[in-house]
């Protein structure tokens, strides 16, 4: 997911008009070309985030731009450009509460490890993200007391976007950038994941939806129990997801998950609210031949 530097500056610019704004003034604002203003405009338009209307150009009446108009009210004095630019939406998406180190954020966005620093370097600067020693390393973790409109913002465009890669039958779950999840009561011609292919694990279950993923690809261990977690809904789905841990624990060192913390508790004993106590999980893992 990619927005440069031009499309940011001129996004922000339209958060900020009271009215329609003329591609004329865009072009005088930024010193553009009449061509790459139109250019810029028309991807923001596919993007959700603005609208044509009377030979100008607005905000659209999308969620993803009311939730940039609340980031921009929040925080209209911060350089939109150094947040959002380049492929920083990808990085802000795969930071959350859990610290992560630079090497996982690479990792799971793609994005070079350089680069991956040049991004923290000024995100840390600005508040939106946290460092913490670990060892001789740093981990980062998302400030949402201070930029949850921000949060928002990138979850609400990310799911926009994902949902023009789903068939109409289906519902969506979540967008990842590159790749989206989602279920229906029926087969698709999609990749089945999730909860779906619990049973090539060792965890067979009849469920009445259909979980997915798209574009196609082979799915590692990892990513199919990622989906299951992001998945979950209910008690029961946090169970079949304990469950699918403990059975293929040695596959899935190194997944990091808010879920990861609760269910952790959960089988040292803990109650967690909307979560199996350990009995409940005890009572199934011999139905799959897993020891505790």
């Amino acid at each position: 997911m990619r927005l440069n530097e031009n499309e940011m500056n001129i996004l922000t610019f339209i958060a900020n008009s009271e009215g329609v704004l003329h591609p004329r003034d865009i072009s005088q604002a930024f010193g553009l070309r009449p061509e790459t203003v139109s250019r810029r405009v028309t991807h923001l338009k596919e993007k959700g985030l603005v609208e044509r209307e009377h030979g100008g150009v607005v905000l659209a009446k999308s969620q993803p731009a009311e939730s940039f108009k609340r980031l921009y009210y929040a925080h209209r004095a911060s350089p939109f450009q150094v947040i959002l630019a380049g492929r920083r939406i990808d990085l802000l998406s795969k930071l959350d509460y859990t610290p992560k180190s630079v090497e996982d954020l690479a990792g799971e966005t793609g994005i070079p490890i350089k680069t991956a620093y040049y991004y923290l370097k000024d995100l840390i600067r600005l508040g939106i993200v946290k460092k913490t020693k670990n060892g001789k390393g740093f981990l980062y973790s998302f400030n949402y007391t201070l930029w949850e409109e921000l949060k928002d913002f990138v979850t609400s465009l990310l799911e926009s976007e994902g949902k023009h890669l789903i068939p109409r039958a289906a519902l969506l779950i979540k967008g990842y950038g590159d790749s989206v999840l989602f279920k229906s009561l029926r087969q698709l011609d999609a990749v089945p994941t999730s909860f779906s292919v619990y049973g090539q694990y060792g965890i067979e279950l009849d469920l009445r939806d259909y979980y997915y993923t798209l574009p196609k690809r082979e799915l590692p261990i990892k990513e199919v129990f990622v989906h299951s977690l992001d998945s979950a809904e209910s008690l029961s789905h946090r169970l079949y997801c304990i469950l699918f841990y403990l059975k293929n624990k040695g596959k899935l060192r190194g997944v990091k998950h808010p879920m990861m913390r609760k269910m952790r508790a959960v089988l040292r004993g803990e109650g967690v609210k909307g979560y199996p106590s350990l009995e409940d999980v005890k009572d199934r893992a011999g139905l799959y031949g897993i020891e505790l």
